[in-house]
Parts: structure tokens; C-alpha cells; sequence
């Protein structure tokens, strides 16, 4: 069987669509990491930041206040992360591509 192409990688263009359209998933240490990092205790990160609406054993997913991550900010018209030195490994991982749905419309938008 043929290798699956792989997805060509671009740099993100901070559209912020991404983080619009997905809920970040964080991992118990994702979130220690992230409340250590604010100076906020478990109980302020549950209800200011933990969506009560969807829960795993392994991760919770990051609330959305107005139709977007609850860390999404802007600068100059650019996405930012208030929470870039600490983010979740999911966003970490995250690689801008030009196929990529989000980033089509993410493109779309910055036209």
C-alpha cells in the first residue's frame, strides 16, 4: 500500500478559526500546569474555565465564552493565547496546513 501524503504545513497566520470552531481537551497535568500558571485554585478553574457539559476520565475540554476558547484574545486584529507559555498539549501539537478546514476558513476570513 502506498505512504499516505502527508499534510503540507504552513505558518498558522493567528486567525484564531481554530480555536472557534474546536474545544481544546486538557489533560490533568494540562490543567495543574495551566492553574499554577494563572494562580487560581481547582475550584476558580472549574467554574471559570471547565466545560460542564463534557467530561472524560482522561481530559475535560475548555469552556467557550463567546463562540471561542475562553483563553482566546486578540492583538491588532491577531489571535493570541493568554495562556501561550502553559497551553494544552492538544494545542501544542496543532499544525497550521493549507487543507486543513479551519485554516481555509481561517484564510478566507484575513482576504
Amino acid at each position: 500500500m502506498p505512504d499516505k501524503p502527508t499534510q503540507k504545513a504552513m505558518e498558522c497566520r493567528r486567525c484564531g478559526t481554530c480555536c472557534t470552531m474546536h474545544q481544546a481537551f486538557v489533560t490533568e497535568e494540562d490543567t495543574r500546569r495551566i492553574i499554577n500558571y494563572l494562580g487560581i485554585t481547582m475550584d476558580n478553574w472549574k467554574a471559570l474555565y471547565d466545560d460542564p457539559h463534557w467530561w472524560f476520565i482522561q481530559y475535560r475540554l475548555i469552556r467557550h465564552i463567546d463562540g471561542a476558547c475562553a483563553f482566546l484574545g486578540w492583538d491588532g486584529g491577531l489571535a493570541t493565547c493568554k495562556i501561550h507559555e502553559v497551553k494544552p498539549a492538544c494545542c501544542s501539537r496543532w499544525q497550521a496546513g493549507p487543507n486543513k478546514t479551519e485554516c481555509k476558513k481561517g484564510m478566507a476570513k484575513l482576504k
